[in-house]
């Protein structure tokens, strides 16, 4: 099923964005959540995926009467993966008079608008992404709902250093988002006592990655970790076993698009991919059952099954509950606030928690696998 278009998002915005009169979360007959995240790019295809997943919560909300009286509405606006237009849509969005912010993505964006979200003391909700400097105990406007990429890596060396392997190699974005995670992957790599034996850079706005295919092949890996953008991690794998290299692929949760399979195409079959969400191909979890049912009553203009989308469902889900629990006069301060003091959100069998130590919301970090078939098998 495909994701909603994206020229219909982006219409949308610009007339929201467009409406003449100011008006704050205090006397609109709306919630407004902003969001700045790429909608053109390298990282369209995955951000759609998650967006259009948190878009089928808010329209199957709303379509129930929302929550206290009001519509829950997404107001988001393209920042095509520049940090500088995302400090610049951030303030257009504060501007606006949002209740909170979330479901940004990549970390030089995350590092450009914090900074002004810490100012108007906003809320800064369930982004797509898990750079460390988003779970410092110290941020108690920092919510979020997933792992964080250091718990990713930490999972994947654990888990393939005790099969024995101890030749590694990584493909690292040259930006803050390749930074962070080496970190936590040298940390990870240190503990078990082993070092790369390869390591190549991209430009994590590009998916070219013509020269770094033949820099790692030269190692002769056992392992390689794809610290990239989906497109870049699926020209690498298709170039690498082309060039016939055939280690074990493993790129991290910002790859778990239904986008990035399909970009993989016959050369998906083995690729594992951390992820940071239940496996949206089962209803054993209720807030998973739920997720699949919106999406086939939602039918030809649902978002895919996939854990990207299941990430925005889920993000969606916990703003809502947020909003519910804070009360119908709730503002920024307010629903901060009510987080804080809630603590535990439980969605449907996939819990939040956050305290005075924790930011993290979710410490679920998992292995899955492509299959034959191109679904994500454990």
């Amino acid at each position: 099923m495909p994701v909603q278009r994206r020229t219909v998002v982006l219409a949308g915005v610009a007339a929201t964005l467009a409406a003449p009169a100011f008006r704050t979360h205090a006397n609109t007959t709306s919630w407004l959540i902003g969001q700045s995240a790429p909608q053109t790019g390298v990282l369209a295809a995955s951000n759609a995926e998650t967006t259009a997943g948190a878009r089928l919560f808010f329209n199957r909300l709303n379509a129930r009467g929302g929550v206290h009286g009001k519509r829950i509405e997404l107001l988001s606006i393209d920042d095509g993966q520049d940090a500088k237009r995302t400090a610049a849509n951030t303030q257009t969005l504060l501007d606006r008079g949002v209740l909170a912010l979330g479901l940004y993505r990549t970390t030089p964006s995350i590092e450009a608008a914090l900074p002004l979200a810490r100012r108007a003391g906003i809320g800064f909700i369930g982004n797509q992404v898990g750079p460390s400097l988003l779970y410092d105990p110290a941020q108690t406007t920092l919510f979020n709902t997933r792992a964080s990429y250091h718990d990713e890596v930490a999972r994947a060396v654990r888990f393939f250093t005790q099969l024995g392997i101890t030749r590694v190699a990584a493909l690292v974005a040259s930006d803050a988002f390749g930074k962070d995670v080496m970190a936590g992957l040298q940390a990870a790599m240190g503990s078990a006592g082993i070092q790369l034996v390869a390591q190549a850079a991209i430009d994590n706005r590009s998916a070219d990655v013509s020269t770094q295919v033949e820099q790692i092949r030269k190692a002769n890996p056992q392992l390689v970790i794809l610290i990239s953008n989906a497109r870049a991690a699926s020209e690498f794998v298709k170039a690498s076993r082309a060039a016939g290299s055939n280690p074990t692929f493993v790129s991290l949760s910002n790859t778990s698009s239904a986008s990035f399979v399909a970009d993989l195409g016959k050369a998906a079959e083995g690729v594992v991919v951390t992820q940071v969400v239940p496996t949206p191909f089962s209803g054993r979890v209720r807030a998973v059952a739920e997720f699949r049912d919106a999406v086939a009553a939602a039918g030809a203009g649902a978002p895919p099954v996939s854990h990207a989308a299941l990430m925005g469902y889920l993000i969606a889900k916990f703003i809502h509950e947020a909003i519910r629990r804070a009360g119908p006069d709730v503002d920024r301060g307010g629903l901060v606030a009510a987080i804080n003091g809630a603590r535990r959100f439980d969605l449907g069998d996939f819990a939040l928690s956050y305290s005075a130590d924790s930011r993290h919301g979710s410490r679920l970090a998992e292995l899955t696998v492509v299959g034959r078939d191109g679904r994500f098998m454990y």
